[in-house]
């Protein structure tokens, strides 16, 4: 039996087998637009766990420094806790330093839905105030002025008006602020147009009361009765290498050689008046011009004098790997003294808490040559080093760079803050 197929059937076959080739054309494309969509929303949901992740980290990582910025050691520990949709682990790992220090790591992970992402912080410490290029709560009352060639590599805050003179512009350039600098007065004096301090990091106005509540005479007494040296009433030294010659009436010392103490502090207390006996101020007259060798800070419960130069046995300028350090506080003022010489040199950062740092009849005589400061000054009073072109001396203050991550020995430390030396994440 023949069965016949006209024509019109064989078209409809036909049409049937495109119409089934584009539904399966499209099905596939349809399945491969879902797909594609599928994995990008995976992708972005993956993309937005490993940022959640990340901010936990920071999150882990922030409670970490908040534990080392209250001051207190804790040792390696590790913290756990959960933040949002996801979780931290925080690893703080301890590292002892010279003279009391302490270098510290922080290693925070955080993970959101499986995925994970770690932060790391190396050389985490509590900022020392010898971070500090220059700082001062007030000016003595004359004006203090910041002479031309001046250069502060490190942090420069002034409760008053900064004052800006213009002696020698030509020949020295422009006073350069390297780091931050601020003043709680809300303009500066500048003595002529001609002078524009460079200030790479801006000038602040009217910034913030900083106080130096923090540096605590009684702690650091506690650290020099800790393995370093304990003296009482006026105290003479000189340092030769890493030795100290003494003059103490206490201790019956006269030119005692000594060795730098073991954690590098030596306290001199003053003897209160008993009785019929004076009190005996804890003064120290202090020279180095033979240099130091060795880490040392020194602190006085009243005046620490420099006698003649202070220097270190091995220059940090020429130097890079010279670690020679040394602290000078001072309850009351630091000042140099008239047996100092002419283009005196002193090598140190210096605090005074109560006083200020100045040159003993700064505005007699003649003048004295240059005043060369490499380390940085902390004090409350601004006192005078000399009158601009006529006595005293001319300023060369540099701020000793190693100073921001290695101050002198069991240097105080600033309130809640905190640096570090290498962040990666």
């Amino acid at each position: 039996m023949n069965i016949a197929v006209n024509k019109y059937d064989r078209r409809r076959g036909t049409v049937l087998l495109v119409v089934m080739g584009m539904m399966a054309i499209g099905t596939l494309a349809v399945g491969s637009i879902l797909s594609s969509a599928l994995g990008k929303m995976r992708l972005a949901d993956k993309q937005l766990s490993m940022e959640q992740a990340f901010y936990i980290a920071q999150a882990g990582a922030e409670r970490a420094a908040t534990r080392l910025a209250d001051g207190r050691t804790y040792g390696n520990s590790t913290l756990n806790g959960d933040f949002g949709a996801g979780s931290y682990v925080t690893e703080i790992e301890y590292t002892s330093l010279l003279g009391g220090e302490f270098d510290v790591e922080i290693v925070s992970t955080g993970t959101v839905k499986g995925q994970s992402r770690t932060i790391t912080m190396h050389g985490v410490r509590r900022a020392s105030w010898a971070r500090y290029a220059l700082w001062y709560e007030r000016s003595d009352p004359s004006v203090l002025w910041i002479t031309p060639g001046e250069k502060f590599a490190g942090p420069v805050y002034s409760k008053p008006q900064f004052n800006f003179h213009d002696k020698d512009l030509a020949s020295k350039g422009q006073t350069e602020f390297m780091n931050r600098a601020s003043s709680g007065a809300k303009t500066a004096n500048y003595k002529t147009s001609k002078v524009k301090p460079i200030f790479h990091r801006g000038l602040a106005l009217s910034a913030p009361t900083e106080t130096m509540a923090s540096v605590s005479f009684s702690a650091l007494l506690t650290t020099a009765e800790q393995g370093g040296m304990v003296l009482y009433g006026p105290t003479t030294i000189d340092l030769d290498g890493n030795e100290m010659l003494i003059t103490n009436t206490d201790a019956g010392w006269t030119n005692k050689r000594k060795p730098i103490p073991a954690n590098g502090v030596l306290y001199v207390k003053t003897i209160p008046r008993s009785g019929r006996t004076a009190e005996r101020k804890g003064d120290v007259e202090i020279s180095a011009p033979q240099g130091l060798n060795g880490r040392l800070t020194i602190v006085a419960e009243n005046d620490v004098e420099i006698m003649d130069h202070i220097k270190y046995a091995s220059d940090p300028r020429y130097n890079p790997n010279s670690d020679d350090a040394l602290g000078l506080i001072a309850h009351r003022s630091v000042v140099v003294e008239t047996t100092a010489p002419n283009d005196v040199n002193i090598f140190a950062h210096m605090i005074a808490v109560n006083g200020g740092f100045g040159v003993k009849n700064h505005d007699q005589g003649k003048s004295r040559g240059m005043l060369n400061v490499y380390g940085g000054i902390v004090n409350k009073t601004r006192n005078a080093v000399g009158l601009v072109g006529s006595s005293g001396y001319d300023k060369y203050y540099i701020f000793d760079i190693r100073f921001t991550t290695d101050p002198p020995p069991n240097y105080p430390k600033l309130v809640d803050q905190l640096e570090w030396t290498e962040w990666e994440g």
